[in-house]
């Protein structure tokens, strides 16, 4: 894998939005407890709209099972008709 500037700089932004998640709940950041993205989430996500990239998504990392919101595994009765 080949080295760039600031790699280091977007490997320790993407492992603090990987903490730092907003829930879907109550609007608080999961690390910090705080309403909406805290500041450590809005300067990862400040690095990286600078350095023109976009962070990896983690699937259910705002724990939407909390607000109702559910995995759907069986195609609906329109589609296998």
């Amino acid at each position: 894998m080949g080295r760039y500037p600031g790699g280091e700089q977007i490997e320790q932004a993407q492992a603090v939005l990987t903490r730092h998640v907003v829930s879907c709940v109550d609007g608080r950041c999961l690390a910090c407890a705080v309403p909406g993205p805290c500041p450590a989430h809005e300067w990862a996500a400040g690095l990286f709209r600078l350095s023109l990239r976009l962070p990896r998504r983690t699937p259910g990392a705002s724990r939407p099972e909390l607000c109702g919101a559910r995995q759907v595994t069986t195609p609906s009765p329109w589609w296998t008709a």
